[in-house]
């Protein structure tokens, strides 16, 4: 097999991979939401997982468009690392790793209201 051959295999190698490797992550990123989030910011990101009513102040509801008002995947990664200060949203740092916070976020950028 010729370098351009390897080259060839390697790239559609690649290409059906990437499908299942982004049905697999989207798979991770619900799973771990509905881990570690759900009981406050509720199955669908509405706020209102079971765990919310007794939180003040109440957890973000993902589906407001108010919520992504001005706000970027960015700003929701740092605070699903970090915590949100005054309020009991703690930080996964160290829980999650970096991947399995980005596939947090981007489960989370799921619920956004088109």
């Amino acid at each position: 097999m010729t370098r351009a051959h390897a080259r060839v295999a390697l790239a559609l190698g690649l290409t059906l991979v990437s499908a299942p490797a982004a049905v697999a992550e989207e798979a991770n990123g619900k799973s771990l939401y509905q881990t570690h989030c759900s009981a406050c910011h509720g199955a669908v990101g509405g706020g209102d997982g079971p765990a919310a009513q007794a939180l003040e102040p109440r957890p973000a509801s993902f589906r407001d468009v108010a919520f992504w008002k001005g706000r970027g995947v960015e700003q929701v990664r740092t605070v699903v690392k970090h915590g949100k200060p005054g309020t009991l949203m703690a930080g996964f740092e160290g829980v999650l790793n970096d991947a399995e916070i980005d596939a947090v976020v981007r489960h989370v950028e799921s619920f956004r209201p088109r």
